[in-house]
């Protein structure tokens, strides 16, 4: 949203005609909160003068959801990064653990039912400045993910901006769009990409071969799935089911994966690695209570399973609480100091919080941890990875560049 308010918009208001308004759509919202919080941020920035200067849209398949968006109900865990005093402003209470949305927010968001795999979308959101895709491409398979942000980019006016997750950035740069960077988020401009590729930092080694990210993304999860199927067939059935947990897991079908996994944890013999893949899932999905949960059944099996203690890590960084996250990657490379997910995300978190000679070193580190992908693979733990390691290694030189520093 700091991109958004900061960046993007004034912007956009620069070359907005008189009288006409700067449009938003977020696809994928579900029950609103992305939405609502982008006009929560501009209400704040432009006050009254919000509803003559934008036009905000959210989309989603899920009717269920929509309908709760516009009841505007929420538990505590939504909107969690909220201020106090934001939450006293935009919010009523309904009862110990609920509270309302302001009518005036959800006036401004007009939500409507889309499905991503429709053929077109709605034609009266052709026109679109800025539109939000986060965190909703890890469920399709990479002809899908090409297809809709094709459809994305049809709604997009020449130099609107397309914004995912930082996690799916590099998996959805098909060279479609122009992919930028301000003050270290990524996302997508569309323009014609000839134009920009010679922005990359020149000290970006070039690739022995013409891969794609998305290939590179495939190549790893090939790594990653040929572990699993060369596993010796005498396997005991418990393993057999964890593997085919994984596998459906790396494929993100998510749901097939908790079917998988649920037997396992039932059982007995239920290992820390069932619970963490569990955890793992559950996180991936936004569970962030339940995959807690699941992490805490983990440890209690292996205390020191480092695929548990980094999701511990990453459920905290998820709820905001920035401080028990470096405590628990720290604990991770304590015991593994290969562990170069630890690293890097301890790097994420020194770079937001402004350390900037910590996350150097943590980048630093993860870069050379990375220099041989079958080894990083190695060393990675169990779990599916958020990128492919050339992916990694890109973000990793280009977040040193950002800061005036070099891989070396």
């Amino acid at each position: 949203l700091r991109l958004l308010t900061g960046v993007l918009i004034p912007e956009l208001l620069t070359r907005t005609a008189p009288g006409q308004r700067v449009r938003m759509l977020s696809m994928g919202c579900s029950t609103g909160e992305e939405p609502y919080s982008m006009a929560m941020a501009l209400r704040e920035q432009y006050g009254e003068s919000v509803e003559r200067l934008f036009e905000i849209s959210g989309g989603d398949v899920d009717l269920q959801a929509l309908d709760k968006a516009r009841t505007g109900v929420y538990g505590a865990y939504s909107f969690r990064t909220l201020s106090p005093e934001l939450t006293e402003r935009y919010f009523t209470p309904v009862d110990a653990h609920h509270r309302q949305l302001d009518p005036a927010i959800r006036r401004l968001v007009a939500l409507r039912q889309v499905n991503l795999l429709a053929e077109a979308y709605p034609q009266d959101w052709v026109g679109q400045d800025v539109v939000f895709f986060r965190n909703v491409s890890i469920y399709f398979d990479v002809a899908t993910r090409r297809a809709i942000q094709q459809r994305l980019q049809a709604l997009l006016n020449l130099g609107g901006y397309l914004i995912v997750s930082a996690t799916e950035t590099l998996s959805n740069d098909f060279g479609l769009m122009r992919l930028e960077e301000r003050d270290g988020v990524f996302f997508f401009v569309n323009r014609p990409v000839a134009q920009t590729r010679a922005r990359t930092p020149a000290f970006v080694e070039p690739l022995k071969s013409p891969t794609s990210s998305d290939d590179r993304r495939q190549e790893d999860r090939r790594f990653q799935l040929d572990t699993v199927l060369l596993t010796p067939p005498n396997l005991s059935t418990n393993e057999a089911g964890y593997q085919n947990a994984l596998m459906l897991a790396q494929e993100h079908r998510f749901d097939e994966a908790l079917q998988a996994l649920a037997p396992l944890c039932a059982s007995d013999a239920a290992s820390s690695h069932h619970w963490a893949l569990q955890a793992h899932v559950l996180l991936e999905r936004g569970d962030a209570v339940g995959a807690l949960a699941a992490v805490e059944r983990a440890l209690t099996l292996d205390a020191w399973s480092v695929d548990a203690l980094l999701l511990q890590g990453r459920i905290a960084r998820f709820r905001g609480h920035l401080e028990d996250a470096i405590g628990h990657f720290r604990q991770v490379v304590y015991s593994r100091p290969d562990c170069w997910p630890a690293h890097y995300h301890l790097a994420e978190l020194y770079r937001d919080r402004g350390q900037t000679a910590l996350a150097i070193r943590e980048y630093r580190i993860v870069l050379r941890q990375a220099a041989d992908r079958d080894e990083a693979m190695q060393t990675a733990g169990q779990l599916p990875l958020a990128m492919s390691i050339q992916d990694l290694r890109f973000l990793c030189e280009t977040q040193l560049s950002r800061l005036g520093q070099t891989a070396d």
